[in-house]
Order: C-alpha cells, then sequence, then structure tokens
C-alpha cells in the first residue's frame, strides 16, 4: 500500500504500474504539510518507486470550501502516476474520478510540481504506481 500525506492530503496505492517496492516516508512542514508514502511489495518486487520529498496540492486548498460543500470530508481521486529518474513527475492520469471536475482538476496540475528521490539509472528511466490522492480540507 502506498500513502502520500499533504497537510490534508492522502495518497494510498492500489497497485503498482510496472513494480512496486517498500519504503516508508514521513516528512513535517510546519508551514504548509505533512507528507507520507508507503509501499508495500508483492512477494518477488524490489523496490523502484522513489520516495516523495515534496508533494502539495495548492489548487485544492483554494477549492477546500466548495470540497466540503459538494463532496464532504474528504475527496478522493485514482491516479497513475509516473516519476523519471531524476524524481519529477513525467504524467499523471486520472483512473478513477472523484466526481468533481475542479478537484480532480487541482489534482492533475499540482501534482506535476511534486518532487521524488531521484533514482539510479539512465535518463530515460521512469517508474509509474497506481494511488489513490485523498484530500481532507483544512478546518
Amino acid at each position: 500500500m502506498k500513502t502520500i500525506l499533504l497537510s490534508s492530503v492522502l495518497v494510498s496505492s492500489l497497485g503498482a504500474c510496472a513494480t512496486t517496492s517498500s519504503l516508508g516516508l514521513a516528512r513535517e512542514d510546519a508551514a504548509t504539510s505533512s507528507v507520507r508514502l508507503d509501499l508495500v511489495p508483492h512477494a518477488d518486487a524490489r523496490r523502484s518507486f522513489p520516495a516523495v520529498i515534496t508533494a502539495h496540492l495548492p489548487t485544492a486548498d483554494r477549492l477546500a470550501g466548495q470540497l466540503r460543500y459538494e463532496l464532504g470530508a474528504v475527496a478522493a481521486v485514482e491516479v497513475t502516476l509516473c516519476v523519471t529518474a531524476r524524481g519529477e513527475v513525467e504524467s499523471i492520469a486520472i483512473t478513477r474520478s472523484s466526481n468533481l471536475a475542479a478537484f480532480d482538476d487541482s489534482v492533475l496540475a499540482d501534482a506535476k510540481s511534486w518532487q521524488f528521490e531521484a533514482m539510479p539509472g539512465p535518463a530515460t528511466l521512469r517508474t509509474c504506481e497506481q494511488a489513490t490522492v485523498t484530500y481532507r480540507p483544512r478546518a
């Protein structure tokens, strides 16, 4: 299971696109957010998905009132997230909508600026994971 917790955002893995891995990360940033990423491997898998360094959803923060009104206390969207060897998000695609296009669009836009740890290997290397981004608006 993969989890990224961003201030009020939680990302949980559904499975791996190419591989799965095992690592844990907890990062506290008092002013903005906390991030947590946990991956649970398949029995024959090697660690290959990099740890998250920065991950925020500022656009979702601006939509917090609308999200609470339309979706309640939690908004969630399932995505496929692909990261380059440099730790940059190469692509992100919605695999299951939150049923609120504004939130889905905010995740797509904001996730492109997330940063992950660099991975050893050629510059053309990329790894992908399926994940659920769960957002809890601040009180």
